[in-house]
């Protein structure tokens, strides 16, 4: 009877380790996504023109229109 009662305890305790894996994989997988977005909020600050306008390109866009190119991968001479 004790060996079952062993054999519980180990399936709970595997879950949790489990569960543990599982909690520690999401929250790496959501500071390493915030890394990625403040290294594109970082470029997106340097061209700002102090109005919450940005200038790549040659072009005068707003921060949302500045933000969504970024996304398509539009911008390219950004740091000229």
């Amino acid at each position: 009877m004790p060996n079952s009662d062993l054999e519980v305890n180990m399936g709970f305790e595997g879950f949790l380790g489990i569960l543990a894996v599982v909690a520690l994989f999401i929250v790496s997988a959501i500071l390493g996504s915030d890394e990625a977005d403040s290294q594109e909020n970082k470029q997106l600050d340097k061209l700002d023109d102090g109005m919450g306008n940005v200038i790549a390109d040659g072009e005068h866009m707003t921060r949302e229109e500045a933000e969504d190119a970024q996304a398509r991968g539009e911008l390219y001479d950004t740091y000229l």
